[in-house]
């Protein structure tokens, strides 16, 4: 099940830090719009001395963003990335590439960071005073389209193309960077693990178990008799991955574009792809075998996200998704629609009240009748639908996008509070 928190507020400031699976199934981006409940504790195999198993409280979100952007920032530093083509037409001209990410270790020694590669922007964000920060990797911020909105904003509907993966290919449930099956700490509460009745052990101090450790003597390299043929500081023994897979990170991806409505994704993916701009348009003529091609400067990026900007303890069930992960997702974005869910006249990005980027909220529901004014089509719940409260004069300039000043909004009983939503205010305003 996809869950959301709906109790939050959202700062976001930008900065620029840094110079030099086939199928468009949405299985996994999305989660529910209208969420249960939020789980507040996470049930852990581990066990106390009774041999019970013990409720774990879920991790402060500050102190877990800290070990988020730390291990965000190592990977960053110690990871390169290549350019594969998609060729969606077999046509030997590729309609967008994808970075794949490997180790800078062995062969790959001198490669170049991700961190150096000149194209590596920071977005913050704060939430229930917590700050985040998304690292993005733009390859190209999009050209748009000329006098028409070509971004779009944190309620819209986005055509794309996506990779979504996990860092790293082990479970990682106490999200330090070592899978489980190396970490002498798996779950991160600061005591060595017991394995078979054996106290797990850590001579050089890298958290990583001397069983497992490919360089535990101290001395740079891997030990004598050690096989480490992917260079994460694993043996291969227990380090049972196929390194020949490029998409063994993958958990989700859509190859062919397909519709996403952005409130309904999670934030670090929303935030993100709200700062690139769409392609300008189809490719003239069109491919002969039919398929719609678009002109190849959309908006393309890779963004990575801390867990808590994305499922935190709530993973999709069968996603594979460890708890506490941090995300990357690599999108293509073509086109956008601005979206008016409830189709009362206002665009979903007007009803967003408390002006915090989030409209599924308790502070944008104004009858507080479980649905947020979105998807209400009354907003006040007087009787008379929003749409007949307003009046639409159309977008005026042609920009493709509806703005304040072409809406009318009126206050019949003058208290500051507009028709809509207010439920003393009832006249329907158009015939």
């Amino acid at each position: 099940m996809f869950l959301f928190s709906t109790n939050y507020k959202t700062k976001v400031q930008e900065n620029r830090i840094l110079r030099p699976q086939k199928g468009n199934e949405m299985k996994f981006v999305t989660y529910l719009l209208l969420a249960i409940a939020i789980c507040t504790v996470v049930y852990s195999c581990r066990k106390d001395d009774d041999n019970e198993v013990v409720a774990v409280p879920v991790r402060d979100r500050g102190e877990q963003q800290i070990v988020d952007d730390a291990l965000l920032q190592d990977y960053l530093r110690t990871h390169f990335y290549t350019l594969q083509d998609i060729d969606l037409n077999n046509d030997d001209i590729a309609e967008y590439q994808v970075p794949i990410f490997d180790t800078i270790a062995g062969d790959n020694s001198g490669q170049q960071s991700i961190w150096d590669s000149g194209l590596l922007e920071t977005k913050s964000i704060t939430r229930n005073d917590v700050n985040y920060t998304l690292y993005i990797l733009k390859f190209n911020e999009g050209a748009g389209i000329s006098e028409r909105k070509s971004s779009p904003v944190f309620t819209d509907s986005t055509y794309v193309t996506y990779r979504g993966e996990i860092l790293y290919d082990n479970v990682d449930a106490d999200g330090d960077g070592i899978p489980d099956v190396a970490d002498v700490d798996a779950d991160g509460d600061g005591v060595a693990d017991v394995i078979d009745e054996e106290v797990r052990t850590d001579r050089d101090g890298d958290g990583i178990a001397d069983d497992s450790d490919a360089d535990d003597d101290g001395t740079p390299g891997t030990d004598p008799g050690k096989e480490d043929s992917d260079g994460d500081g694993i043996i291969d023994e227990k380090d049972p991955v196929d390194n020949t897979d490029l998409d063994r990170r993958v958990f989700d991806s859509a190859v062919t574009p397909v519709w996403f409505n952005l409130v309904s994704v999670i934030e670090g993916f929303r935030e993100a792809t709200v700062d690139f701009k769409v392609s300008s348009g189809l490719e003239s003529p069109p491919p002969a075998d039919g398929t719609v091609d678009y002109i190849d400067d959309f908006g393309d990026f890779t963004v990575f996200i801390p867990s808590g900007l994305a499922y935190y303890v709530n993973p999709p069930l069968g996603s594979g998704i460890p708890l506490y992960s941090s995300l990357v997702f690599n999108v293509q974005l073509y086109e956008l629609n601005e979206a008016d869910h409830d189709r009362d006249g206002i665009p979903s990005y007007l009803e967003d009240l408390d002006g915090d980027r989030l409209v599924i909220d308790e502070d944008d529901d104004t009858d507080n009748n479980g649905f947020s004014n979105y998807i209400d089509a009354d907003d006040d719940g007087d009787g008379t639908p929003t749409k007949d409260e307003i009046t639409e004069l159309g977008d005026l300039n042609n920009d493709g996008s509806i703005s304040l000043d072409e809406l009318v909004f009126y206050d019949d009983d003058g208290d500051g509070v507009p028709n809509h939503l207010d439920p003393d205010d009832d006249e329907f305003k158009n015939d």
